[in-house]
């Protein structure tokens, strides 16, 4: 046993797998080994080994059955591992949970989200779960929204926030992905214009406060003002 698994343990150093995996692929091996030289020894002594693989059968199904919701962790951590949604590091969101993945382990995930929690979610539930990954790519696309009046001038409102955007040293301006300013929807009582550039993915926050704020600015230069909701009372003699 200590021969092979010195031999397994090698092999799966010169791996690409991740730690948490090979421990996993070791203890298995290691037990499977175990039962292999009890049942070995079981046959020298003349103790029928039917019979004890039936007691070890059963004895494992009710192991089973009562550490079915860990089994399924450990599966599911085995299979987050193998495919690699996302790795260590990354800023995720699972489920309704948003942070920095710190450590993926057999039974459970953590997050450690902006405001400094540490969430450890069981790899069942991440398994099950929609994953957004904002970190594998190395850009990231920013988009504002700004509500405008009706009397505001569209082609006005495009060139004061291109202008917001393209103040900012942080926006990416290469080819194709250039400031944008598209119309996206007639409201009750304004036009709602957004706004989309692309940045760095580690600038992306700084870039998104710095340029909502400075957009009302240039706003304010070419003599435009935001809408807001009001109710206009008309009073008939």
């Amino acid at each position: 046993i200590k021969l092979l698994m010195k031999a397994i343990k090698k092999a799966l150093e010169r791996s690409k797998l991740e730690r948490a995996i090979r421990s996993f692929i070791l203890s298995c091996v290691r037990v499977l080994l175990w039962v292999l030289v009890a049942l070995i020894l079981a046959d020298k002594l003349s103790i029928p080994s039917a019979s004890l693989v039936a007691a070890v059968s059963v004895a494992g199904l009710a192991l089973s059955l009562s550490l079915q919701d860990t089994l399924k962790n450990v599966f599911s951590g085995f299979t987050l591992l193998a495919t690699r949604p996302f790795s260590s590091g990354d800023y995720v969101d699972i489920g309704a949970t948003g942070g920095t993945v710190t450590a993926i382990g057999l039974f459970y995930t953590t997050l450690t989200t902006p405001d400094g929690k540490e969430v450890s979610i069981p790899n069942s539930e991440v398994c099950a779960s929609r994953v957004t990954d904002y970190t594998r790519e190395p850009e990231r696309r920013v988009e504002l929204g700004f509500d405008m009046g009706y009397d505001c001038e569209p082609e006005a409102v495009r060139r004061a926030l291109i202008a917001a955007a393209e103040a900012d040293s942080r926006v990416i301006r290469i080819e194709g992905a250039e400031p944008t300013v598209v119309l996206s929807a007639y409201k009750a009582s304004s036009v709602c214009y957004l706004l989309r550039f692309w940045t760095l993915n580690g600038d992306y926050w700084g870039a998104y406060y710095a340029v909502n704020e400075s957009a009302r600015e240039y706003l304010a230069r070419e003599g435009l003002s935001m809408a807001y909701d009001r109710l206009e009372v008309k009073v008939l003699k």
